[in-house]
């Protein structure tokens, strides 16, 4: 099994509730602004945090515990500092904003790659709970619950023999102190080394004998290891574990909180020691290598979608106005605005490189320096090259937009070389389309039901038929299929003189409501439930069968 297997979990219900989150999230963002500034209460801010606290209900519900206890603590430090407005701790500000933040962030990494790191949650969470004065979230707490009452006995590398000194434990405290301030040398990790060496061949006769062993693994790979403030405390909490063991080495026993913090260290590198641990603890992949969690968090931390789609709309409109501007003047383009294009096209392909779509910066830049020759608009297909680059670049920045989107959100793009968002603009089309058809095929069956007219129903086939193209146009063949059987069976009962019962209508509603539901699904960017496609089926079929 791959990590990535160990790891993913299925978004959809949360990408059900994500819109009602981000709401509530930028509603105490704002009221977080408010406060800061104005020391006052902004309005409608109970409502937003009643939300917030009810969305890390349901957050529970749904089995993700760690990040509604984000959201839960997030709206318990907002209640706190609502509760004095007028005398605001700067702390208190800093870890709500970065709560708040960090849970737009993380839902959003977790809907778009669908894998589940809580890793990234605790240094948060930490702050948090130091804010509210709770108890603090260790480093080992996924590991904690995996140790019984026996301690399994690794097989961890042997240290080095070292000569007995009195200043090990100052050595420590001075490369800690170092390393708290983020000013830490190779000399100060070679002094980690060197104590975790000395604990680990001090202690072999004695009960800590297994712990120090660890720690001396981990220091020794110190240089790989992430160092952020959950694991600051582990390291502090070593500093006083030392002292407790000098002071009594015979007696001195590391506790269940202690191993965990350093068994959570020791399993985040990529050896056979930590896959030892792994196997011995049988642990497997749910919990990331530092080096697998440096690949994601390239993710969790780079451009946001809001981001990238507000770069997409400036980008897309500059370029979509150059195209106009090529495609009519061309021709006649004086030297001043051949070289003011020129300038706008550079501009445009720097922000490309900025992306990292670098492809796209360099036909752009290649593009820009053909316009040396002020004349070289005037050919026609070098014009046409022009527009078609252009394209492709306006094309690369829908692509990137929809990879910061979610699968289970996106309409399929099956040709690249068309304009991406004129496609967009189609779909928006089909689904407004769709929906107005859906309603007036509705109210003509509403009406049929009190009237029993035939003749109102004459074109209810074709419309059933309209909606059935719609729904294969956006890949869903399954509800194409029952709005296909629906107007099959209608066009039935129309030439047979039958009008429709009660009960037939229903069953047409039915087949509609997949549809329906399909249309404002998309439009909410909300997942769409496959299963209702299914249940649309079931009941075409029955009208099938009675047709």
């Amino acid at each position: 099994m791959s990590y990535q297997t160990s790891i993913h979990f299925d978004p959809t219900a949360l990408l059900i509730i994500k819109n009602e989150v981000d709401n509530s999230i930028s509603q105490v963002e704002i009221a977080v602004s408010t406060l800061a500034e104005d020391q006052a209460l902004p309005f409608g801010i109970d409502d937003a945090l009643l939300q917030l606290e009810q969305c890390a209900q349901v957050l529970n519900l749904i089995g993700m515990s760690n990040l509604a206890k984000t959201a839960e603590y997030s709206a318990l430090l907002m209640r706190k500092i609502m509760g004095n407005p007028s005398e605001i701790n700067t702390q208190d500000i800093i870890a709500l904003s970065e709560g708040t933040n960090m849970l737009k962030r993380y839902i959003e990494f977790i809907c778009l790659r669908e894998v589940e790191v809580p890793e990234f949650l605790l240094d948060t969470l930490n702050r948090l709970e130091i804010a509210l004065g709770k108890p603090v979230t260790q480093e080992g707490y996924q590991i904690n619950g995996l140790l019984g009452d026996i301690i399994p006995n690794f097989d961890l590398p042997q240290a080095p023999s070292l000569e007995k000194s009195q200043y090990i434990h100052r050595l420590y405290k001075l490369a800690l102190s170092k390393l708290l301030k983020q000013e830490e040398t190779p000399l100060d990790l070679q002094a980690f080394k060197i104590v975790g060496a000395y604990l680990a061949g001090l202690s072999q006769d004695h009960p800590s004998k297994q712990y120090w062993n660890l720690v001396y693994y981990v220091f020794e790979n110190i240089e790989q290891l992430i160092i952020n403030e959950p694991r600051l405390r582990t390291f502090i909490e070593i500093e006083s574990n030392i002292r407790q063991y000098f002071e009594n080495p015979e007696r001195f026993k590391a506790n269940l909180n202690n191993l965990s913090n350093i068994l959570s260290l020791a399993i985040r590198q990529e050896d056979n020691t930590s896959q030892h641990i792994r196997e011995q603890l049988n642990i497997g992949d749910t919990l990331l290598t530092d080096l697998q969690l440096q690949v994601f968090s390239r993710h969790l931390y780079g451009p946001d979608h809001d981001t990238i789609h507000t770069i997409s709309e400036l980008l897309s409109t500059e370029m979509a106005q150059l195209r106009i501007d090529i495609e009519y003047n061309y021709q006649t383009m004086s030297p001043e605005k051949t070289q003011e294009l020129q300038a706008k096209i550079k501009d445009i392909a720097n922000i490309f490189h900025v992306l990292n779509l670098t492809e796209v910066h360099t036909s752009l830049i290649a593009q820009a320096q053909e316009l040396n020759n002020i004349d070289v608009l005037k050919d026609e297909h070098f014009a046409q090259k022009l527009m078609n680059e252009l394209l492709a670049a306006m094309n690369a920045i829908g692509i990137l937009e929809r990879h910061h989107t979610s699968n289970r959100l996106q309409l399929r793009v099956n040709n690249r070389n068309i304009a991406l968002d004129r496609l967009d603009d189609a779909h928006a089309t089909l689904l407004n389309e769709a929906k107005l058809t859906i309603d007036l095929i509705t109210f003509t069956l509403e009406q049929h039901l009190k009237d029993q007219d035939l003749a109102s129903l004459a074109n209810i086939p074709a419309k059933l038929e309209e909606v059935a193209g719609a729904l294969l146009f956006l890949n869903v063949v399954t509800g194409q299929t029952a709005l296909k059987n629906s107007a099959n069976f209608v066009a039935g009962q129309i030439e047979a003189e039958k009008p429709l019962s009660t009960a037939q209508v229903h069953g047409v509603f039915d087949t509609l409501a997949s549809a329906d539901m399909l249309i404002e699904n998309l439009k909410n960017k909300q997942p769409v439930l496959q299963s209702m496609f299914d249940v649309a089926l079931v009941s075409s079929e029955k009208l099938k069968s009675v047709a």
